[in-house]
């Protein structure tokens, strides 16, 4: 189909109007990708800043005072790497998955562990979340949502539960289902007080050196993933 001058001057303004109302940065394109999610250690974390670094753009988004956080990004791919930078220093991280124009991922110590797990992993170890990010193993697991989810719901929630058995994490909603940071109305919640009171991770969310420790030796006894040449570029 042929356009007019008139109607292609008309698509592009249109464009550039739906681009300026995008928040959270990233690069021009004439989709959005949307993040949103919770931030919470047990109680929210509160007016702190999350970036949001993906397959294809970057966000840069506070957090609101219940801990909740939603990123949009002009022309933006998941699956994204997600750091919230904690008041007291140091941060915690999280992921998305798959490809989709709206994603969720909530940031707490629990999927913190997730991430320094799924960096142990033979096949895809890195020094850092942003290195392990950057490899092209890594972003084919994340790319592949149903076998991220084997992964997590068949090693990790195992490791972890070894660490605390009364958790009633069994599924992957601690990380895509926003909650509420409440420790009465919130199962998800309930168990970051327990990851915190158990002494899996400090006061401030972070891994003690042992639950570093015991989730890289279970990463290390995984299947290794392997990435096709070429993949997740």
């Amino acid at each position: 189909m042929r356009l007019n001058k008139i109607n292609l001057a008309s698509l592009v303004l249109g464009g550039s109007v739906l681009l300026a109302g995008c928040g959270g940065g990233g690069s021009d394109g004439g989709s959005v990708l949307s993040l949103s999610g919770t931030a919470a250690t047990g109680a929210p974390i509160a007016g702190q800043i999350v970036t949001a670094t993906c397959k294809t753009g970057t966000a840069t988004v506070t957090t609101s005072t219940d801990g909740s956080y939603t990123a949009n990004i002009g022309g933006g791919e998941g699956p994204c790497l997600l750091k919230i930078t904690l008041a007291g220093g140091g941060a915690l991280y999280s992921i998305t998955s798959g490809n989709g124009a709206s994603q969720t991922a909530n940031i707490t110590p629990m999927t913190n562990l997730l991430v320094i797990y799924l960096s142990n992993v033979p096949g895809m170890t890195a020094a850092s979340p942003e290195a392990w990010f950057a490899l092209p193993a890594a972003r084919t697991l994340l790319a592949n949502t149903a076998a991220l989810n084997t992964r997590i719901t068949a090693d990790f929630i195992p490791a972890v539960k070894a660490l605390v058995p009364t958790l009633s994490l069994s599924t992957t909603d601690f990380l895509y289902t926003k909650f509420t940071a409440s420790p009465t109305s919130s199962t998800t919640d309930a168990d970051l007080e327990l990851l915190k009171n158990s002494g899996v991770v400090t006061s401030t969310g972070a891994p003690t050196a042992a639950t570093t420790l015991l989730l890289q030796t279970a990463a290390a006894n995984d299947t290794p993933v392997v990435s096709p040449t070429g993949a997740g570029s």
